[in-house]
Parts: structure tokens; sequence; C-alpha cells
């Protein structure tokens, strides 16, 4: 609650900050750098298991759920 509270505060006291006109700064640089940031955590190479050496299916392409009802295809090998 207070940190919803403090959050709050500094969003309001940043909106209603006065810049000096003759100060007008672009944003572009920072959207860029964080765009970057971003887009190299997202991607993520997986190594994936040839289709008869899947421990998950076992060279099957599908393996139960967890409870036993649903057969899922194997997302861990090639198919």
């Amino acid at each position: 609650m207070i940190n919803k509270l403090a959050c709050f505060s500094v969003i309001i006291a940043t909106l209603f900050s006065s810049v000096p006109k003759q100060q007008e700064y672009s944003t572009l640089s920072v959207i860029t750098i964080v765009g970057a940031v971003v887009s190299s955590e997202s991607q993520e190479t997986i190594e994936k298991y040839k289709r008869k050496d899947c421990p998950v299916c076992n060279g099957k392409g599908w393996y139960l759920s967890g409870d036993g009802i649903a057969k899922i295809e194997c997302q861990y090998c090639e198919p």
C-alpha cells in the first residue's frame, strides 16, 4: 500500500514538474536503448532434441499431461 502511494506521488510530481522551454530534450535515445535491451532479452535459443533421443516423449512426439488426462504435443524435440 505504501509502495503504491509512493509510486503514485512520484508519478504525479514528475507530471507536474515544470521544465523551462529552452531545455526540451528528445527521448529518442532513451527509447532506442530500452528497445534494444528488451529485444536482446526476449531472444532465447533453445536446443531441441532429435525425436528419437527425446527424454520427454521417448520418440513418440507426444506425452501425457501431469494428471494423465490429455495428450500434449512434444515441444522439446524436433518433428
